[in-house]
């Protein structure tokens, strides 16, 4: 699901590891609330891979933003706003995207921060020798060809103007470049130069240890357990508010009672049961609850005879009461969507089809498309067939797994029958990623990426010409205002499609205890201010 990102499409819930007798420093009973300390929980332990190009779990990626800066990073509108730049400008042509970068900027070590870390991270991404897949963003890169196959030995897309000045060029106006620098971070070359390209995944030290601009430093990192930072002192927005901030590796099943003990300060909320947040609201646990950025979605293939009329894809649509599965199984806690776009992005469009939910029209469509007899057992029948397809289903996350039984009663109710078959997430995912692989209907999840609008259709196996030349167009647009108006268009025809079962998307919620302050993350950008989070034991 674009524009939701194929490497961020396992928006799955991970368990999380218990942690074993090693604490982090200061960590004990006597000390557990100290201040300047503020311990955050994680559901799984990060890997250890705290390179900014090359991370992949949301764990890793925790700890990279806060010790790392992007050139820009997202405001609470889901805009962007500069970071490491203090502006950044596109010229006429909309070809070149130009960096002014703040001055006086260090590294962890005291280094320089300059345009020539800026080139040479995203020039490293090109490389021959780039040792994951190569993004869309360098591919889109002025010269990328040449230095790839190694005829060129600079990639010409890149230019250093001066030490605090660098554009990128590319070879068509290119807008979702802003949402790949909010989305990967600057590196240092001074550190990373010496090490190959090629060898950059295996360089575990400086990958557990790494050099940022960011607000903390790595100080020690123990697997399964947590990862403890402490501040940087000159820190370029200014020296942060906590002495120390501590990823721990938390259980969900525990974690409410450690933060209600002091042992954690900041946990991600697990359950929106009444129950579990009267206990917080309680003991005085601020909760903080807002629009989620992953959405839950019924994958179609239109490639299946049945599955190509749009008619039918209408009707279980409108047979899934999707406000149903956001009531009974998230407390009401998630918001319905109806195109492959968020629905507070400036491009969402007003006038859906929001497919509400309701049997009567979902009969009529397929009474209208010829699914008119029954079998005994209610199952509509054509020509002899059953209106009977299977449903994939990923085990990890519990509400998804839970709301498959509900799609499988509400469209039983209509006349159609749903078989379910369960497997594990990477088994499932590897249906959707062979075209060759046969199947029907599959749930699925995935983060939204506000500035990243892709045409990759490979998920629904399907294709239209409309569709896929405003989504281009929007696409080599970089001025705001005609870009939202190709969008707006790009995602009502996809609603007008019905191409996805649009399902829900649940909100986000933390609980966070009393003495914390300075704390406000927003969608997307959960440690935006983390250098203003403080914590003060009452």
């Amino acid at each position: 699901m674009k524009n939701i990102s194929a490497l961020m499409l396992a928006c799955f819930v991970l368990s999380g590891c218990d942690p074993q007798a090693e604490t982090p420093a200061g960590s004990d009973s006597a000390q557990k609330n100290s201040a300047g300390t503020l311990r955050y929980a994680l559901w799984s332990s990060p890997s250890g891979n705290f390179h900014p190009e090359l991370y992949f779990t949301d764990y890793d990626r925790a700890v990279i933003f806060v010790t790392f800066d992007r050139l820009v990073m997202l405001d609470d509108k889901q805009g962007f706003k500069p970071s490491l730049a203090t502006r950044y400008d596109y010229s006429t042509d909309g070809k070149t995207l130009t960096f002014h970068l703040h001055p006086n900027i260090k590294w962890h070590d005291g280094q320089p921060f300059t345009a020539e870390d800026v080139a040479f991270t995203y020039q490293a991404t090109a490389s021959g020798q780039w040792p994951a897949d190569t993004p869309e963003f360098t591919r889109e890169l002025q010269g990328f060809k040449a230095y790839h196959n190694g005829s060129a030995d600079h990639l010409s897309g890149i230019r250093v103007i001066d030490a605090h000045t660098v554009s990128f060029s590319f070879n068509q106006p290119y807008a979702a470049a802003l949402s790949y620098f909010a989305d990967r971070p600057v590196l240092a070359k001074h550190i990373w130069e010496k090490v190959p390209v090629a060898q950059w995944n295996q360089a575990t030290a400086l990958l557990n240890n790494p050099v940022g601009t960011g607000p903390f430093k790595v100080k020690k990192f123990v697997p399964d357990q947590y990862v403890e930072l402490t501040r940087n002192e000159d820190y370029f927005k200014g020296k942060p508010a906590l002495e120390s901030l501590i990823f721990k590796v938390a259980n969900r099943d525990t974690a409410q009672s450690e933060l209600l003990n002091g042992e954690l300060d900041v946990a991600e909320l697990s359950s929106f049961n009444p129950a579990d947040l009267a206990l917080y609201k309680k003991a005085g646990v601020n909760l903080v609850i807002q629009n989620g950025v992953s959405g839950q979605y019924l994958t179609i293939n239109h490639r299946d005879p049945l599955l190509a009329d749009v008619r039918l894809r209408e009707a279980l649509l409108y047979g899934i009461d999707r406000q149903g599965i956001i009531n009974n199984l998230l407390y009401g806690n998630g918001q319905i969507f109806n195109a492959k776009i968020h629905p507070q992005d400036p491009a969402y469009p007003d006038d859906l089809n929001p497919f509400p939910h309701s049997v009567e029209k979902a009969n009529a469509l397929l009474d209208a498309a010829g699914w008119r007899a029954r079998a005994s057992d209610g199952i509509r029948i054509k020509a002899g067939k059953r209106l009977a397809f299977t449903l994939q289903v990923p085990t990890g996350n519990r509400t998804r797994e839970q709301s498959a039984s509900i799609i499988q009663q509400n469209l039983k109710a209509i006349g159609v029958e749903i078989t379910i078959n369960v497997g594990d997430f990477n088994s499932t995912l590897a249906i959707l990623q062979n075209p060759k692989t046969p199947f029907q209907l599959l749930l699925m999840g995935g983060m939204f990426r506000p500035g990243q609008y892709s045409n990759n259709y490979w998920w629904e196996r399907f294709s239209d010409a409309q569709l896929t030349q405003l989504g281009d167009k929007a696409n080599s647009t970089v001025d705001n205002e005609p870009r939202i108006v190709l969008l707006k268009q790009w995602a009502k025809r996809q609603n007008e499609l019905a191409m996805i079962g649009w399902l829900y998307i649940p909100n986000v919620g933390y609980a966070v205890n009393p003495q914390v302050t300075g704390y406000h993350p927003y969608p997307y950008e959960a440690f935006g201010n983390v250098y203003q989070w403080a914590n003060q034991p009452q």
